[in-house]
């Protein structure tokens, strides 16, 4: 039985898990941190990674456990409205809203029932191509491949590709979860995404996760040190959003500040060692395509025909299919990032060249890699 040894419990990390273990492998996830945690975050899910999830039976809980959004606005600071979707109409595909915590635990149950190991506290401070994954404390273990799925600042991705520049941009964000309170959507309807746009370059997400729970993001320049403070400053935030004062008060000490990065190594695997998720292709959140992204690169490697061919054949193959779709998402969410495609992010929903990649069915991709190559012309 091949051995698999991932490093990081996160979205890609547990979905490569999953796939591998359903494959015949040997799996043991590394997790650093004492317990699987996701920082109170919400996340959005479109059609792509929706797909992924249906592929790992995952139905049912995404009907449960997720939140189906049917409108999307974006509006002006002042209250004005610019546009109003229907997400289906507008992208091809749902809006599914997740705690981010409630993702992180259906994925890490469905990789348990598969048989894979997951190790919290447990600290790797290094690889090598051989197929090594090197300890805290020195131990050293040996695998057949060994997965990267360590986030931006990967140390895989440290030890078989060397110091990678990080690609830093004029943004960075707040995120939080608050919870929802009578009055909140006017109408009752609280399926309803709102984004808020201010000249200055601050904007505020709110998208709801449940019945109960709101996902916050408040998103501002990086030159902007004020308003990305922790913790938050209400009223900084409330006059630059007058309208919205009755959300910030909410935050009190929740919140968490990330500074915009991206990353693109050369390449995705190096020897027995492979990069996954952020590690190979962190990009900003303009699109809301990093996990979705996460799950397609992770889900493609799990179900790569091993057996078929030499270890790095079969990589090279994985990467070729899939990474020109990835490398169009990075570059297209930084152009929005930059202000270069549309500063009130309307191009997010209106732009049709984005519908192959929202709703891009990687289950059927690995069976067709030209489908890659087309979604991303």
């Amino acid at each position: 039985m091949p051995i698999a040894e991932i490093v990081g419990g996160g979205i890609a990390g547990l979905v490569a898990s999953i796939m591998l273990a359903r494959q015949g492998w040997s799996v043991r996830v590394h997790e650093r941190s004492p317990a699987l945690r996701a920082n109170g975050n919400g996340i959005t899910i479109f059609e792509n990674g929706l797909r992924v999830l249906e592929a790992l039976d995952l139905d049912d809980d995404v009907c449960a456990r997720g939140y189906q959004l049917d409108r999307f606005a974006i509006f002006r600071n002042t209250g004005q409205m610019i546009v109003e979707y229907d997400p289906f109409e507008a992208t091809g595909g749902r809006i599914v809203m997740f705690q981010r915590q409630v993702l992180i635990d259906l994925m890490a149950k469905a990789a348990r029932a598969a048989g894979v190991t997951i190790s919290v506290g447990s600290k790797v401070v290094g690889a090598e191509e051989a197929g090594i994954v090197q300890l805290e404390g020195g131990e050293r273990l040996e695998a057949d491949l060994v997965v990267g799925a360590d986030g931006i600042h990967s140390s895989v991705r440290r030890s078989v590709a060397g110091q990678v520049p990080l690609g830093k941009h004029r943004k960075g964000a707040i995120r939080m979860l608050i919870p929802i309170e009578a009055g909140d959507f006017a109408d009752g309807n609280t399926r309803v995404a709102r984004e808020f746009n201010h000249p200055n370059g601050r904007r505020v997400g709110l998208l709801p996760c449940s019945d109960t729970v709101m996902y916050m993001i408040l998103v501002s320049l990086r030159t902007d040190t004020e308003a990305h403070a922790i913790p938050v400053q209400p009223e900084l935030w409330e006059e630059s959003f007058p309208g919205l004062g009755r959300y910030f008060a909410r935050i009190g000490a929740n919140g968490h500040y990330d500074a915009y990065h991206s990353v693109s190594p050369p390449s995705w695997h190096y020897g027995r060692c492979v990069l996954v998720g952020d590690a190979a292709h962190g990009m900003t959140p303009a699109l809301g395509q990093g996990a979705c992204s996460s799950m397609m690169t992770a889900y493609a490697l799990g179900s790569a025909k091993f057996g078929e061919a030499p270890l790095p054949v079969v990589l090279e193959r994985w990467e070729k299919s899939i990474r020109p779709l990835i490398d169009f998402t990075q570059t297209y969410a930084e152009g929005i990032t930059e202000g270069r495609l549309d500063p009130n992010n309307e191009v997010f929903f209106s732009d049709p060249s984005l519908r192959p990649l929202l709703n891009a069915d990687i289950p059927r991709l690995v069976q067709d890699p030209a489908m890659a190559l087309q979604a991303a012309r």
